[in-house]
């Protein structure tokens, strides 16, 4: 896998500079400004971009002619106030964790893009066949919260459901209670308008007899695996 680093921070560049020169398991580039790695895909495309710039996921490089990466990864510190979730983020990481296991992990992903857009498919439609409305805000963070589950080797690296909202507050600027809000919203929501017999034989003994529906993380947590293992197809 080809992978592009762009970071201002000298140490970073070293350390990961360092990392991929010992294990092998990637190749790294890297960049200090947007301006070289726009330059750079012009002429030659990469796999992934890792930055530790959140901002780079909300210019307009998009709009660009250029081999934009499949995937995109982030290094974070420190929540980042009113920070809308990118639609083209992969996955983040801890800046604090060691750059070895994050290449490691990043050399897992799929290079093709279209193992990568089946997955953002798959969960969309997964979700609309549970009965989870498009339109509310708990959509798109039951998206994003299986998206981060799918792209985990084992899920009991996910300790608790508060790593998530910690993970979305982080990038989303919105705070854990709303988080968890949202998404109780969507999924009581999804109760009251699908096949009931259907989500009780899916979800089975984890839905909660005091409230018709499971909890945010028994629905996760039940969904990842559900995907994972049939692809998704509840219908």
């Amino acid at each position: 896998m080809r992978v592009i680093l762009l970071t201002g921070d000298r140490q970073t560049a070293q350390s990961y500079s360092d990392a991929a020169e010992q294990t092998g398991i990637l190749r790294l580039c890297v960049m200090k400004n947007m301006a070289q790695v726009l330059e750079r895909l012009f002429r030659d495309p990469f796999d992934a971009l890792l930055s530790d710039d959140p901002c780079v996921l909300h210019t307009q490089i998009r709009k660009c002619p250029v081999h934009w990466p499949v995937h995109t990864f982030l290094l974070i510190d420190r929540p980042t106030e009113g920070l809308r979730m990118p639609q083209a983020l992969t996955f983040c990481f801890s800046k604090d964790s060691d750059p070895k296991d994050v290449l490691l992990r990043i050399a897992r992903f799929p290079k093709g893009r279209t193992l990568c857009r089946d997955t953002e498919t798959t969960i969309s439609r997964f979700l609309q066949q549970t009965g989870v409305p498009v339109s509310l805000y708990g959509f798109t963070y039951l998206q994003i919260s299986l998206r981060i589950l799918l792209s985990l080797d084992n899920m009991l690296a996910v300790h608790s459901i508060r790593d998530i909202y910690a993970l979305l507050s982080m990038l989303t600027g919105v705070s854990t209670y709303e988080l968890e809000h949202a998404v109780r919203h969507a999924i009581d929501a999804a109760w009251m308008r699908a096949d009931t017999a259907m989500l009780d034989k899916l979800f089975g003994y984890t839905v909660r007899s005091d409230r018709g529906a499971p909890s945010n993380a028994a629905f996760l947590f039940r969904a990842a695996d559900h995907i994972r293992m049939t692809g998704g197809n509840v219908i």
